[in-house]
């Protein structure tokens, strides 16, 4: 396997740190080539910095994978928002020579050129279609047997589709295989593609993605849900954080953990929640462990 460029972006390392080190954990059990390397900025995203200039966002983005081009490598990352920016780019600048000249014409002055010969690719297809099934299966030391898990997978892990073509964009299926493939039963639900609203909350509508954010967990406390799962750290922000604002602010109780792909993994190939970072969660993960442990909810 290829070694891969990391990209973290903005929020994993600043915020949820927990989040990187499950991350560096998994890749290590898997033995996955991947590098920590300088250079990179905000991949940007999209919700402030390409609706305030488009070719901004167009040149940083093609700025960053020009950086691991220049390393000769892939990137790859498990923040959807940073994916969908970074393929999107890479996809229109690849189809585009003209849009491409343009990018390089400015790039130039800083040393670098997009070349478009390195992939950029998200870790959950890494984990399917490199790694693979039967590598994962052999790590499994404690399946999830009896879990009920709800997958969110977010809305840029597979819009826009037709640059991303990463997965069906209406019926996503990669994720849920990765959660059966640990034993657990992928829940099947109605608001799966609701958006997690967090970026509402940087257009001051906090209330709004409040809304969205009750409106899914209403539905996984009915359902009966042991966790639900994410790979973006936005999503986790709006699950786990806001989760916990409306059970505090509205005493409305769901107490639906909220627990990534990479912590699920670990877990499931025996690493012990305390060296996860489980705790730091603002939802409490303790029923989720008793249950996986043995014990019943």
């Amino acid at each position: 396997m290829s070694p891969y460029a990391f990209f973290w972006g903005c929020q994993i390392q600043s915020r949820f740190p927990f989040m990187e080190k499950s991350t560096r954990l998994l890749m290590d059990q898997l033995k996955i080539d991947y590098r920590d390397i300088d250079g990179f900025t905000c991949c940007p995203e999209k919700s402030l910095v390409k609706n305030h200039d488009a070719e901004l966002w167009r040149l940083s983005a093609a700025r960053n994978v020009a950086v691991a081009e220049a390393k000769g490598l892939d990137i790859t990352m498990s923040c959807t928002g940073c994916f969908s920016t970074l393929k999107s780019v890479h996809s229109e600048l690849t189809t585009y020579p003209k849009n491409r000249a343009q990018v390089n014409k400015k790039l130039k002055s800083v040393g670098l050129e997009f070349k478009g010969n390195r992939g950029v690719k998200h870790l959950i297809g890494i984990l399917l279609d490199e790694v693979g099934p039967g590598k994962i299966k052999e790590k499994i030391v404690r399946p999830l047997k009896r879990m009920k898990i709800a997958v969110h997978g977010g809305c840029h892990l597979v819009r826009p589709s037709k640059s991303l073509r990463f997965d069906d964009p209406l019926f996503p299926a990669k994720y849920d295989q990765l959660i059966e493939l640990l034993g657990a039963e992928a829940v099947k639900y109605d608001t799966k593609m609701l958006c997690c609203g967090g970026y509402l909350d940087r257009v001051d509508q906090h209330e709004t993605g409040l809304t969205l954010v009750r409106e899914k967990l209403n539905e996984l406390k009915e359902k009966g849900v042991d966790a639900m799962t994410v790979v973006c750290p936005e999503c986790f922000k709006a699950y786990d954080n806001n989760q916990f604002l409306l059970q505090r602010k509205t005493g409305e109780k769901y107490n639906i953990p909220v627990i990534t792909l990479q912590e699920l993994m670990c877990l499931a190939f025996g690493l012990e929640p305390k060296d996860l970072g489980l705790d730091e969660h603002r939802i409490n993960t303790s029923l989720f462990l008793e249950k996986l442990n043995g014990g019943s909810r």
